[in-house]
């Protein structure tokens, strides 16, 4: 017997020194803080060697400062073994607790010196050892003191190995009980679950779920969509994923066209640079000639011109001189018009008959006064007096006005003179302006006739001709192009038709031979199912049925009744209910058999399982060989897909670029039917926009004449509105003068006019007083009163002729000069227009002539040089273009091939076109990139078919489409599926295999569980407990569910497991999502769980039920719901024992004679009873218990029973150290 019987404590944990035996049940009493938990402390130690799983409170001082304060503090373990001692002793080295274990039983001297004091060091200890007691060399590990005392001896020294309490390399659930105990932790079942299984083997079965997750389902989720993707239809029934990827595989076909296509433009710019280098000298050289002679013509023309002009600018100068001249009589006459001249010289010319008429009545009125000549002379005085005095006073107020009149002549013939000069210097400013706009009008007159001319040349001539022809070459080399590539492509489908009808007829050969074959071996397979079913069947019934019982109660049944036993319907059945009757008696239902003569015919279970599993071999050749049958047509299969593949590719890849070429001619096509029009409509456009230009130049020309017209009138009106405000200045500045002159005057003659009124009246009075005089005395009064009324109207008429005598002069002396001339000036005003009219026509004449000749001059050099701006203009291009980046893409081609063209393009339309080829070769990168994105989006970057999904550069997306291109022709999403149906079939199997495994230890399990319970029945000394029972449930872990049902699946779908099922559209689509769901969830739960590995007992629930004198808990998972506290400390501590006693009774096969401690403090809250029950129930099963209480009820329950109590130390009055003493020793009751 094997067992831990003392602890010896020197200087630690408060304890001076103590010995503590241990070889039975211990009670420690004592108050609280005594410590009773220190000393168990100490004994957990020993079994669990973990300082962290003792239960210290994280505020107090850690083990090793607490239990090894001092140099000289030990702690010493005495183990028996097979009644020989030895001891472990425990101390402080290098801060940290160590062991050396040494061959003697405990003595205190060895520890202790004379004056009962520790020694301090180990030396002495080794030197107070001797040469007697042997002693290990030091344990620091506690990993490896475990290994020792519980005898895993893997890489233990060899002389470790005699130090070991029992025999096992799965011993953690020993001092994890014990501790779980101590600590009074939870009892969970899944200890409970691990004590039971670990019992069952040393090296338990676990399924690795990390691994699973990290690779057997890495990524499998998603290389199940990568693959499933391909064969996923939208509601219109079309594959998107192959969509996308023909798209990026059209893109690349149509950029490598593109990059073709670039080649010959650039082949075609180099053939036109070169020609345009030939060519170019002449042209300069002739356009040189031909603009020598087009000038010269310009020259001519420029001096017709010239004589042109001077003769018609005499004729002009007359034809304005007469103008003026009519127009200064026309001005003139309205100016006499206006003052009534004929008015005014019918009263002049009766000046004569007045001044006759005068000098008669002056005659009269002097013999009718001569009578009476003393009056009239005295009267005549007085009135010639009067008259006298009134003419001093006018003659001095005329001589006055005379004056003022001759200075007014004066400053008005200066002012006059002035303002003359100043409108001569008008007229000399603008006379240049005024030159130059007829210069100008001239001109314009000379263009319009230009012009004229070249409209009527016009009308004759043909624009593009040229380019128009190239378009109609274009158009049909177009047309040929497409009506080749149509027939290329038709031939092309009519081979693939071909090609497929073929590749269809053999594939559908393979797939016949293959589908015999497999109908074969599936027939086999299932008659070798229903054979292993049968026995399965056999073998769950044989602990059930009559076959298990005759194995456990009828020794050698098989050579005696099993002879003569039906195996199907007797053997095997379950409802029979057999009992002994009579062992001694050979006869069957009264009838004695010899049974000699027969052989055995019953099989044993384990003839059956090699009859299971010689079938289930046969099985799996089947499946090996359908697997093989399956690779060998798939290979097959894919071959022929290859070998056709890549024919019908070659002719797709035709389709393809000819339909492209195809696209592109009729583009161009149109293109050039659009051009075509262009250049047809263009030079009927140039035509009628010449002839518009040529009309609207026209129209420019008649604006502009008119303009200049316009700005030569508007001269001519400028200068005489100059010249009029002038004349307005001059004309006010006269008339200021003459008002001022007119108004001193009008005073003047209102002077002599009032005078004269006044000397008027005087005569008048005169006249009357006379009149009086001479009608008093007999004179005729009446008629000299008519005489003096008429002389008065003469003389005022003599004085308005006096007044306009000059007037009529001067009107007769303009009629003489210039209005008598006036029909003369009008005839030769016409004759001089008509000369001008001549010589202008005759100028056109030969002006038309030389126009001609310089339009068609004109023309020729126009010619050339648009050709020469067109090759300019290619050069200048071409310069240009050398620096752009399309140039460097085609500078390669460029001195590769330069070709001898009959027609070559322009190099600005074949730069045009190379930047419109660089530019759709860009775009089509940009729609390849985009393709592809779109693409690749559709994948991570772990997917199964390595397809990069970050590409940065372009040669990146060229090698995927690249790649793309031969995956899809290659058809190798085949291979793909392939591989991943025979992964998705490895990994079920794999699932299944291992949770068959996982469970396969059910049976064992049930029956340590029973053991448990038959145990408790049979030694159940604890009478409050009536009934204790456990029981496994299925697992509700979640990982366990889904394992099961995985292994459900494979069991069910174990035959058609591998083959292209996962993607297929046939009824099997149910179960393949049912898989890929279980696993996909399976995946899931491995993500959520924090456990690497699934363990046994994670694979089953277990379940408690407890009857407590009349109270029944139910079946529950957790101890504490069984009850009141003290019955639930009473299960906790049987099943702890149970449990500890299990894994006891299998911690070891070779070895089970051997005790452990068991510290429970809880139990010191049960009643005596109980408490002498319990003790009772663990000495039964060689487990000794130690617990504490304050106060013992019942001393003679226990083998030893130790007081612990406080007391002052001597050394230091402010500590305590605790004391302990055995109170009692008791032998006779304690079963140990």
């Amino acid at each position: 017997m094997r067992y831990l019987n003392k602890i010896i404590f020197i200087n630690s944990a408060s304890v001076k020194y103590t010995e503590i035996e241990l070889d039975g049940n211990v009670h420690l009493i004592g108050t609280q803080g005594v410590g009773k938990s220190t000393l168990l402390r100490a004994i957990l130690f020993f079994y669990n060697t973990n300082k962290t799983k003792l239960g210290i409170p994280r505020e107090k001082k850690g083990f090793d400062d607490y239990y090894f304060e001092f140099q000289n503090s030990y702690i010493i373990y005495e183990i028996i073994k097979d009644t020989i001692p030895y001891c472990v002793l425990a101390y402080k080295f290098n801060g940290k607790v160590a062991f050396r274990f040494f061959n003697s039983a405990y003595k205190r001297e060895l520890f202790i010196d004379e004056n009962n004091r520790a020694f301090e060091s180990w030396e002495k200890i080794r030197n107070a050892f001797g040469r007697e007691v042997h002693y290990s060399s030091l344990v620091t590990s506690y990993e490896e003191f475990r290994k020792i005392i519980y005898g895993d001896n893997k890489g233990l020294k060899p002389d470790f190995r005699k130090y070991a309490l029992i025999e096992s390399k799965q011993f953690q659930n020993i001092p994890r009980t014990i501790q779980n105990v101590f600590l009074n932790t939870n009892l969970e079942a899944k200890f409970i679950k691990d004590t039971i299984i670990k019992s069952l083997n040393e090296d338990e079965f676990i399924i690795d779920i990390e691994n699973y997750s990290k690779n057997h389902l890495r990524d499998f989720e998603t290389q199940i969509n990568d693959i499933r993707i391909w064969f996923k239809e939208n509601k219109k029934g079309q594959i998107i994923i192959r969509d996308q990827a023909h798209k990026v595989i059209d893109k690349y076909r149509i950029r490598n066209l593109l990059r073709r296509e670039k080649k010959v433009l650039a082949i075609e710019l180099a053939s036109r640079i070169e020609f345009i280098r030939r060519k170019k000298p002449i042209l300069d050289s002739d356009h040189i000639r031909k603009n020598e002679v087009l000038i010269k013509f310009w020259n001519q023309r420029e001096k017709l011109n010239e004589i042109h002009k001077k003769r018609e600018q005499k004729l002009i100068s007359e034809i304005d001189y007469i103008k003026k001249e009519l127009s200064k009589a026309k001005d003139k006459q309205a100016e006499y018009s206006n003052l009534d001249i004929d008015q005014i010289i019918q009263k002049v010319y009766r000046k004569d008959a007045l001044t006759n008429e005068l000098k008669a009545l002056e005659e009269e009125k002097q013999l009718l006064t001569s009578k009476f000549s003393e009056l009239n002379q005295k009267y005549e005085a007085l009135i010639a007096q009067s008259q006298n005095q009134n003419q001093e006073f006018a003659n001095q107020k005329t001589a006055e006005i005379n004056n003022l009149n001759s200075s007014f002549a004066d400053t008005k013939t200066t002012i006059l003179s002035n303002y003359q000069e100043i409108i001569n210097q008008i007229n000399k400013d603008n006379k240049a302006e005024k030159e130059k706009a007829i210069h100008t009008l001239n001109t314009i007159s000379d263009n319009e006739n230009k012009v004229k001319n070249k409209k009527s040349e016009l009308k004759h001539q043909t624009f593009f001709i040229q380019d128009i022809e190239n378009c109609k070459d274009a158009k049909k080399k177009f047309e040929v192009n497409i009506a080749k590539s149509k027939s290329t492509i038709l031939d092309s489908k009519n081979q693939i038709t071909t090609t497929r009808k073929e590749g269809e007829f053999e594939a559908k050969e393979v797939q016949r031979d293959f589908q015999m074959v497999l109908d074969q071996q599936t027939e086999k397979n299932q008659k070798l199912s229903e054979k292993i079913q049968k026995i399965e069947n056999k073998i769950n019934q044989s602990k059930v049925s009559l076959y298990g019982w005759l194995n456990d109660k009828y020794p050698n049944w098989e050579n005696s009744v099993g002879k003569v036993i039906d195996e199907e319907n007797v053997l095997f059945n379950t409802e029979l209910n057999p009992k002994l009757v009579d062992l001694k008696t050979t006869s069957l239902f009264g009838i004695e058999l010899n049974l000699n003569s027969l052989s055995s015919r019953v099989k044993t279970v384990k003839e059956y399982n090699q009859e299971v599993s010689d079938y289930k071999k046969q099985i799996a050749a089947i499946q090996n060989k359908i697997h093989q049958l399956s690779s060998e047509k798939d290979h097959n299969l894919q071959k022929l897909k290859i070998k056709f593949g890549k024919k019908i590719n070659i002719y797709q890849d035709a389709i393809s670029e000819n339909e492209y070429i195809i696209s592109q001619n009729e583009n161009k096509l149109k293109k050039n039917k659009v051009e075509l029009d262009q250049w047809i409509e263009k030079s009927e456009q140039e035509k009628d926009a010449l002839l518009r230009q040529l009309e609207n130049n026209l129209e420019e020309f008649a604006s502009e004449k008119l303009k200049e017209q316009i700005n030569l009138d508007s001269i001519k009106n400028g200068i005489k509105r100059k010249i009029t405000l002038k004349e307005n200045e001059r004309n006010a500045e006269l008339e200021n003068l003459e008002k001022v002159k007119n108004d001193k005057v009008t005073v003047l003659k209102a002077s002599i006019l009032a005078n004269n009124t006044a000397t008027a009246k005087r005569i008048q009075e005169l006249k009357e007083k006379q009149t009086k005089e001479l009608d008093h005395k007999g004179a005729d009064t009446k008629r000299l009163s008519v005489i003096d009324g008429r002389l008065e109207e003469i003389q005022k008429g003599l004085a308005f002729i006096k007044e306009n005598e000059r007037l009529v002069i001067e009107y007769e002396k303009d009629k003489r000069e210039l209005f008598d001339s006036v029909p003369k000036l009008k005839a030769n005003k016409v004759s001089e227009e008509k000369k001008q009219e001549i010589i202008t026509d005759e100028h056109k004449i030969e002006m038309n002539k030389m126009n001609h000749k310089c339009s068609k001059q004109e023309d020729a050099v126009k010619i050339i040089k648009s050709d020469i701006a067109e090759f300019d203009s290619d050069l200048d291009k071409y310069e240009a273009f050398k620096i752009s980046d399309t140039f460097s893409s085609i500078q390669k081609y460029l001195l590769a091939e330069v070709k001898e063209l009959e027609y070559t393009k322009t190099a600005v339309s074949v730069i045009a076109e190379i930047n419109s080829n660089y530019y759709r070769e860009m775009d089509t990168f940009k729609e390849l990139q985009q393709a592809t994105n779109t693409f690749i989006g559709n994948f991570g970057e772990q997917n199964i078919f390595s397809f990069r999904v970050k590409l940065n550069e372009d040669d990146d997306y060229l090698n995927f489409a690249s790649d793309l291109k031969e995956f899809i022709e290659e058809d190798k999403i085949v291979e793909f599926e392939k591989r991943v149906n025979e992964r998705f079939a490895n990994i079920i199997h794999l699932i299944g295999r291992e949770t068959t495994e996982l469970n396969s230890k059910e049976a064992e399990i049930e029956k340590i569980i029973r053991k448990i319970n038959n145990d408790f029945v049979t030694k159940n000394f604890v009478q409050a407990i009536k009934e204790m029972e456990m029981r496994t449930k299925e697992s509700s872990n979640p990982i366990v569910k889904l394992l099961v049902q995985i292994k459900d699946f494979n069991d069910e779908n174990s035959l058609v497991m591998g083959e292209t099922n996962l993607f297929t559209t046939s009824d099997r689509n149910s179960k393949n999502q049912k898989a890929i769901d279980l696993l996909k969830k399976l995946i899931e739960e491995i993500e959520k769980t924090k456990s690497s590995t699934l363990t046994l007992s994670e694979s089953f629930d277990l379940q408690f039920r407890i009857v407590e004198n009349d109270n029944d808990s139910g079946w529950v998972e957790k101890l504490s719901n069984v009850g009141s506290e003290g019955t639930d400390v009473l299960v906790k501590a049987m099943i702890n024992i149970l449990l500890l006693n299990v894994f006891k009774d299998n911690a070891s096969r070779n070895f089970k004679d051997f005790k452990l401690h068991c510290m429970m403090d809880e139990i010191g809250r049960l009643h005596p009873n109980n408490v002498s029950g319990i003790l009772r129930f663990a000495n039964e099963r060689n487990i000794l218990l130690i617990n504490g209480s304050p106060t013992s009820q019942n001393a003679t329950d226990y083998k030893y029973t130790y007081k612990l109590a406080k007391e002052p130390s001597k050394i230091d009055t402010k500590k305590y150290i605790t004391k302990i003493n055995k109170l009692v020793k008791v032998n006779a009751k304690v079963l140990n």
